[in-house]
């Protein structure tokens, strides 16, 4: 009998581990929290969070391809490299010792670094990308503006069964405890963990969102507002139910990270005014955001065309883009993680209103303005010799009809 008892409880503490080690790893696969928060997938997926892993995302494999290509290093070495906002849990931060490393990729020998670096690389568990598991698990944030001090550099991570966020534990939750941090309640913080921006080997400053966003002293909306959306009265979860606890209803936000190509965010983007005047057209661009138009990754732009126009005939085209061209040490046009310099920047800045003259073209009647956003430029398409459907399109933005 006494045997008996003694394997029964040995068979429950093993089934207690089993479970704990269930619990406690749950939430580092996104798709186990997608069993309950469906609302939160059907946004995400849309996302560039979702698709920040090369297999996801067929312009970062590009890029990473060409670095690889121009700088003579194995695309491990760059992918370890931009993991640090790319995949911030990938467990090798840095490669030792790179020439060894490269000489054995280039000579296709193996050896316990280049098993270890590419294990690392190629772990299943980022391929969600910057999913539930990343921004959830954020414990703390280190707030400091130095530009290399992004992505894994920036955080401090939790436990796994741990679910931070900006609610306090309503213990409806059976799968992780819940925790409240103030970096949810105010999210520019977690925002710019990455999004502040970075620089280039040679101190070229990078996609720098948050610099731009803290330097407009603009202090009517946080990066949530517009990227998240509205605050909307709802249920996390509403079909989990637990007896004796009543679900909260709270102010909550979607998780579309709001972009081109998911919504209609870029409407809000430029105000566009336009008149005759004498022999020209006075055109009026004004940034309605709190950083620069176009911002992020420094191979977006914005076009501004002209169609001058007789009757319903097109008469004459002109185009005028807003983007930064970055240059080689030589001088010669590079993508922007390369640049040594920066050749031009003729962005909007923050809140920024630019009036441009543009001459009217003989005999037109009419002239149709239309903004349009990129997410990669022609230019730097043609650089790393790369289409896609995505890429090669003109998101609009904003147009104008005029008489003249």
């Amino acid at each position: 009998m006494k045997t008996k008892i003694l394997c029964f409880l040995g068979l429950m503490i093993c089934l207690a581990s089993f479970v704990y080690a269930q619990l406690s790893g749950a939430t580092t696969n996104s798709y186990v929290c997608f069993s309950c928060h469906k609302d939160q997938q059907k946004d995400w997926v849309t996302t560039w969070h979702s698709r920040s892993h090369i297999d996801s995302n067929p312009i970062y494999k590009a890029v990473v391809n060409y670095i690889s290509r121009v700088t003579y290093q194995p695309e491990e070495s760059v992918l370890v490299s931009c993991a640090q906002c790319h995949n911030p849990k990938m467990t090798i931060k840095e490669i030792s010792g790179k020439d060894s490393f490269t000489l054995a990729k280039v000579l296709n020998v193996e050896t316990e670094q280049t098993k270890r670096v590419d294990t690392s690389v190629s772990d299943p568990s980022l391929k969600d990308g910057i999913s539930c598991n990343i921004c959830h698990n954020v414990e703390k944030i280190n707030e400091s503006m130095g530009m290399e001090m992004r992505g894994f550099k920036a955080v401090e991570w939790g436990p796994n069964d741990i679910v931070y966020g900006p609610f306090e534990d309503d213990g409806r939750a059976g799968i992780h405890k819940s925790i409240q941090k103030d970096h949810f309640i105010n999210p520019d913080k977690l925002c710019m963990a990455c999004h502040f921006g970075g620089e280039t080997d040679t101190k070229v400053e990078l996609y720098a969102t948050g610099k731009e966003f803290l330097g407009s002293d603009d202090t009517s909306k946080r990066c949530a507002d517009c990227h998240m959306s509205t605050k909307r009265k709802g249920i996390i979860t509403p079909e989990i139910t637990r007896p004796g606890i009543v679900a909260k209803e709270r102010n909550i936000r979607s998780h579309l990270f709001e972009g081109a190509r998911n919504s209609d965010i870029l409407k809000e983007t430029i105000s566009l005014n336009a008149k005759p005047e004498g022999n020209n057209i006075i055109l009026e661009l004004t940034n309605l955001t709190p950083h620069k138009a176009p911002t992020g990754f420094g191979g977006r732009s914005m076009d501004v065309k002209i169609e001058f126009k007789r009757g319903d005939s097109v008469v004459d085209t002109q185009t005028y883009t807003l983007e930064t061209i970055y240059v080689d040490k030589k001088g010669k046009e590079i993508i922007p993680y390369l640049a040594a310099s920066i050749k031009s920047d003729n962005r909007l800045a923050p809140h920024e209103s630019r009036k441009l003259n543009v001459p009217k073209f003989p005999g037109a009647t009419s002239a149709k303005i239309t903004v349009t956003y990129r997410l990669v430029s022609d230019r730097i398409l043609k650089l790393i010799n790369f289409s896609d459907p995505i890429f090669n399109k003109n998101y609009p933005v904003a147009s104008i009809d005029i008489n003249l």
